[in-house]
């Protein structure tokens, strides 16, 4: 069972000469309806409440929730040369807190149902108090925070295979165990936010518990699942979370023009297989993706019925995806990760 969590608001937001766009929503959704996704009998839609100011504060400063409100009553204003309002921002960031807050309780109250929020704007870059990135405030890191606070689960896995690490995430739980945040992204030394070293682990009671994983320009899909295999996976299962959230994005597709790394469609179903059986074997299947990066316009969609393909039934984007995976990356980059990973992550995990 898959629900996709939905919203006409998710498409008013827009910022000038920026990729992060309604387009992307649109060509998701066509691809959905193309391939008939939406009339399968274990599909369904649903749509959000927005989350309420009071509630944007249990995860973010009054200056940066201001902000953002004010920006938006002014029209176009620049938070940052890459994160602009128009009128409709903070009603449409409302409303993409409240997707990824619906996706995670519809996930969390069923066995074996994952939900995707294809919210916008995104929301993994923003911190506590800042907002960037295209992100205004943190959808992912909101919903998470709500199933704490709200229907006290103790621990929550958050996955982030965007091409960029989640860096707002991080912050926002940086020493706290009750979330585990694990990341997959390109290099920081090339790629924004300039963050995410094997070295930031989280501190006080979080130090563990902040996973990073920044692979080389151009690493292919061959290349990345081993790391996912050798570390993500045996990391959750210790873990044992009681949700996985996934925060989803499409920008480590090679040639994404904000990207760096060298994925195929195909990586992203194998990657998506790979969550299914965590969640399936670790917390009765629930799982939560929320919709963050991905600017390849002309692939984007292929991509995005891989990575949902595993949880539909009725629904194979490819019977042997690894017959057609990418592969690319600098091989002796990748070896010495693999060794720096191990001796560093040894001190809190049982990593072979």
């Amino acid at each position: 069972m898959i629900t996709f969590i939905e919203h006409e608001d998710y498409y008013k937001h827009k910022m000038p000469q920026i990729l992060e766009s309604p387009r992307r929503l649109k060509i998701i959704t066509k691809a959905l309806e193309d391939q008939g996704i939406y009339n399968l009998p274990d599909v369904k839609k649903a749509s959000p409440d927005k989350a309420t100011e009071v509630e944007v504060r249990t995860i973010h400063t009054d200056h940066l929730v201001d902000l953002v409100k004010h920006g938006s009553m002014i029209g176009i204003t620049s938070i940052t040369g890459d994160t602009i309002t128009n009128e409709f921002t903070f009603e449409a960031a409302l409303r993409a807190l409240g997707g990824a807050k619906l996706a995670a309780e519809i996930a969390w109250k069923n066995t074996n149902h994952m939900t995707f929020a294809l919210v916008r704007p995104p929301g993994h870059h923003a911190t506590n108090r800042n907002a960037m990135g295209f992100c205004f405030f943190n959808n992912l890191a909101f919903a998470a925070n709500y199933l704490i606070a709200n229907r006290k689960l103790k621990r929550i896995a958050i996955i982030d295979f965007d091409n960029h690490y989640g860096n707002g995430t991080a912050d926002i739980f940086y020493d706290r165990s009750d979330i585990l945040t694990i990341s997959l992204h390109s290099e920081p030394d090339v790629s924004f936010p300039y963050q995410g070293r094997i070295n930031e682990l989280g501190e006080r009671e979080g130090e563990g518990y902040n996973i990073c994983i920044p692979l080389p320009n151009d690493t292919g899909d061959r290349e990345y699942l081993p790391f996912f295999d050798r570390f993500v996976t045996p990391i959750v299962r210790s873990y044992k979370p009681e949700i996985i959230l996934v925060s989803a994005g499409y920008d480590g597709l090679k040639g994404d023009p904000y990207g760096y790394l060298g994925l195929s469609p195909y990586g992203y179903q194998s990657i998506s297989e790979k969550i299914q059986e965590l969640a399936t074997d670790i917390c009765f299947g629930k799982i939560a993706y929320c919709l963050e990066g991905g600017y390849k316009y002309d692939e984007l969609d292929k991509a995005f019925l891989a990575s949902i393909s595993p949880f539909i039934k009725d629904y194979t984007f490819s019977q042997e995806p690894s017959k057609k995976w990418s592969s690319g990356g600098n091989k002796n980059i990748l070896r010495n990760l693999n060794n720096d990973l191990k001796e560093i992550l040894k001190n809190y995990w049982q990593i072979d």
